[in-house]
């Protein structure tokens, strides 16, 4: 406990001095308790107290004590997030002081610097004297229920014998899955996965095999070779909870951005292999993306793949999900699952834990349009057909709680012929820290290229055309290390990369194409004005038009043939909501409460990313907490590569 320094105030000394003064003190009984209707204070010394403590950062927060209450809280110093810590700073402490309670809600999106103004309150009040308890009150006039008084929601036909036994059992053969399956085992535990598809993967083999990770094993070489500026975690953590509208979950984000370098190291040292590249995509505004060797996630998976066959692990594929099973009673601990199989129905017991790692619900149009009706049959969708999202309503079953269900993204490059997301339609994502300008079906930019996804979307589907384009020349292919020659050679076989030897010859190429039965007629001056006039704002280190960060020296000019071109436009592509958790992945309950037994990591969870998701975010955060859930499960702790707070 970090030590209070207390001031007292004027009047209290006076009433130290003696009765003369006219100070007198309320009655109390013999305890020094006040008891005021069902509630009881003890007295405590008055005064202020000045406490430091530890929010996102450190932080001073001076606390002022009545004998009976908590008087004003201000935070007189502190070194958090502005943006991200405003809400927190100003709501906590009025709401400690209206409701006389430090059984306050944290702020989403701000929850360690709530948790530290309250932790700053308790010390005082322990500091004045006081019992932290008798604080720790609810909503003065709400009526509180019981944890006995409320619905434990379960299976009651729990099987009596189970069909197979395992420790831990793992849905969903994706990089959340893999990793906890991985995790579990290699933490003594007999491990089951399983995928009701008849491959492992899902939306990580189809993945763009971006990976964003403030440091690794071969950063400091890459940052000296590139010329770039090392990253750092709390950069990586506030670009990502900024770019979420601060409706991240703070814990959920720490995990996944100290667990980043972690996993890319576990997976370099096991054989993936990256570019020779480190870029700055859209939302992020620290050089912290890596590519792997094919653009594809499949390179990950298949050394995921390779690791955990080198285990004792069992997969089971064309197995499905159809129930989880949750005990009646105080408990109700989740003890195993049903799965539909080729040979029939099985029950699998866990004895430790299961785990869902299912993936989002982007391919269910029901389910999306339930919760954004504009995302219809009519947009297509970059995932694969089994992310559908039926182990999100199967754990609602048991009561778990959901949230930012209606928080779904578009991908804004994809191949707009079928919306499907292929190893061309990454390059538009990774190319906007090298010069790549993104124009309309009219030549013309319409979008600041370095923004977040949702905002590059948005601007594609109000540009009064269909599709938009990437543009970019010889010198970025060879000097911005995102775009291999076999990339380039198959989007051109593919006819989904253009390449022209002038500006000219390039718009008479876009306008030669059918984009899902629509017809261009971009006119060529207008391309080859866009162009000269972002070179110039490349030269002066400024855009006027839309305000992209540029960084001289490391943003190249479009002016070096040949030139070229990628059609593309926004697809459903990751749904940002899911399953409530804790740190430590437990699957919560609508009211707060862990469902013991029950893990979730990856697309089925919300929480991670507020709003909206920065891409390359999305495989550090499944397989840190696949890999958190894995251990967890076994061994109740969090893994070392998560700091103390």
């Amino acid at each position: 406990m970090k030590k209070a320094i207390k001031i007292l105030s004027f009047f209290l000394i006076l009433c130290l001095v003696g009765s003369m003064v006219g100070c007198g003190s309320p009655e109390n009984n013999d305890t020094g308790t006040e008891i005021d209707g069902d509630k009881e204070i003890t007295s405590m010394n008055p005064g202020e107290y000045v406490v430091e403590v530890d929010g996102y950062k450190s932080m001073k927060v001076q606390v002022t004590l009545g004998e009976k209450e908590i008087k004003k809280i201000e935070v007189i110093e502190h070194e958090e997030t502005p943006g991200v810590s405003d809400a927190a700073l100003e709501e906590i402490p009025e709401a400690i002081v209206a409701q006389q309670s430090v059984g306050v809600d944290t702020i989403t999106g701000a929850t360690l610097t709530s948790q530290g103004i309250i932790n700053a309150v308790q010390q005082a009040i322990e500091e004045a004297g006081g019992i932290v308890e008798e604080f720790e009150l609810g909503i003065e006039g709400e009526e509180q229920v019981s944890t006995e008084a409320r619905q434990r929601m379960s299976h009651g036909e729990v099987p009596d014998t189970w069909d197979m036994t395992y420790d831990v059992v793992v849905v969903g053969g994706g990089f959340a899955g893999l990793a906890a399956a991985y995790s579990a085992t290699e933490n003594g535990a007999e491990t089951l996965l399983i995928d009701k598809m008849p491959v492992l993967g899902g939306n990580s083999q189809i993945n763009g095999g971006v990976y964003a990770s403030y440091t690794s094993r071969i950063a400091d070489e890459m940052y000296e070779a590139l010329g770039l500026e090392p990253d750092t975690a709390e950069k990586h953590i506030e670009d990502t909870i900024v770019g979420g509208d601060y409706l991240s979950d703070e814990k959920l984000v720490r995990n996944f951005v100290y667990g980043a370098p972690f996993f890319l190291d576990m997976m370099l040292e096991n054989g993936l292999e990256v570019r020779e590249s480190i870029t700055r995509p859209g939302g992020h505004y620290g050089y912290r993306t890596y590519t792997t060797i094919n653009g594809v996630g499949a390179d990950i998976v298949q050394v995921q793949k390779d690791m955990l066959e080198d285990t004792d692990a069992t997969i089971m594929l064309n197995t499905e999900m159809t129930r989880i099973y949750r005990e009646d009673g105080e408990v109700g601990r989740v003890v195993g699952i049903e799965v539909k199989t080729r040979d029939g129905v099985k029950t699998v017991k866990a004895e430790k834990g299961v785990i869902l790692t299912t993936g989002g619900f982007s391919g269910n149009v029901e389910m999306r349009s339930k919760h954004v009706p504009s995302l219809t049959a009519d947009i297509p969708t970059t995932n694969h057909v089994g992310a559908t999202g039926e182990a999100i309503t199967m754990a609602q079953e048991l009561g778990a709680n959901t949230m930012h269900m209606s928080y779904i993204q578009l991908y804004p490059f994809a191949n707009p012929n079928n919306g499907v997301l292929d190893a061309y339609a990454v390059i538009p994502f990774s190319g906007p820290s090298s010069g790549v300008v993104y124009v309309d079906e009219y030549g013309q930019r319409y979008v600041n290229e370095g923004e977040r996804r949702d905002v590059c979307s948005r601007a594609a589907q109000e540009s009064g055309g269909f599709p938009t384009f990437s543009i970019f020349d010889q010198e970025i292919v060879e000097k911005g290390g995102f775009i291999s020659e076999e990339q380039l050679i198959g989007g051109m076989e593919d006819d989904r990369i253009f390449k022209a030897d002038s500006l000219e010859e390039l718009a008479q190429m876009i306008n030669g194409h059918q984009y899902a039965d629509h017809a261009v007629n971009m006119a060529a001056e207008a391309l080859v004005e866009t162009i000269e006039q972002h070179n110039g704002f490349i030269d002066d280190g400024n855009d006027p038009e839309f305000g992209k960060v540029i960084d001289q020296g490391i943003m190249m000019k479009i002016d070096q043939g040949p030139y070229y071109a990628i059609p593309q436009w926004p697809s459903v592509h990751h749904t940002m909501g899911g399953l409530t958790i804790t740190e430590r992945t437990e699957v919560q309950d609508i009211w707060g409460e862990v469902i013991p037994g029950l893990y979730a990591a990856g697309e089925v969870t919300g929480g991670v990313h507020g709003t909206n998701r920065l891409g390359s975010n999305a495989i550090p955060d499944a397989a840190v907490h696949g890999y958190i859930a894995g251990e967890i499960a076994v061994t109740g702790k969090m893994p070392d590569f998560i700091p103390e707070q």
